[in-house]
């Protein structure tokens, strides 16, 4: 029973260790390329902490955003959120999607979330249930009527973010392994009080 427990402790150690997520601020930027396919705006997003960008290409028109294309590569998919969401894979089904039709009223400050994937993601998968890091950002329009980055953030390699935040929402296997580490921790406990008896 120890050696499980030690290897219970051992493995809530190594997945605490890998909940220390990497999410930073910024990784979002206006894309220069506009104009060319009906989009009047654009992003780039980070697809990993050294900067690997995908593109998602859209037109905002009086209040209203629909999402044009997106970069042929890993790819991203958009969807409008607001401060304080839970922004993970899971969430993202019942969140409303950019490329969806008619445009989506966002009005004149906004947030966007994104869910992104890199090919150097260890098990990658063009898969629609893989996806690796979600970010998020803050938009205000400008006296030209075009949406302007305030602020954004991204996790990566994470199960997810909270919008408006640096705080990343970790995957469902290490709250298990958590969980595990910890039953082992109180039942390790209990069991050094009954010995001393």
């Amino acid at each position: 029973m120890k050696t499980i427990i030690k290897l219970a402790l051992t493995l809530t150690t190594l997945a605490a260790t890998q909940a220390h997520a990497l999410v930073e601020a910024g990784h979002w930027k206006p894309s220069p390329f506009t104009g060319s396919m009906g989009d009047n705006f654009s992003v780039s997003v980070d697809q990993t902490p050294e900067g690997d960008f995908t593109g998602v290409f859209m037109n905002y028109v009086n209040g209203k955003l629909n999402g044009v294309t997106v970069n042929a590569d890993e790819g991203a998919v958009m969807y409008v959120v607001k401060a304080g969401d839970v922004f993970t894979q899971a969430s993202s089904a019942s969140a409303a999607n950019v490329f969806s039709n008619p445009p989506l009223t966002v009005g004149s400050d906004f947030y966007l979330a994104a869910k992104t994937r890199s090919y150097t993601d260890p098990g990658f998968s063009y898969d629609d249930s893989f996806y690796t890091s979600f970010g998020w950002a803050h938009f205000k329009v400008d006296a030209l009527g075009l949406p302007q980055i305030q602020e954004s953030a991204m996790a990566f390699r994470e199960g997810g973010i909270i919008v408006g935040t640096l705080q990343a929402v970790p995957e469902p296997s290490t709250w298990a392994m958590m969980g595990v580490g910890l039953v082992a921790l109180v039942w390790r406990r209990r069991s050094a009080r009954h010995t001393k008896v």
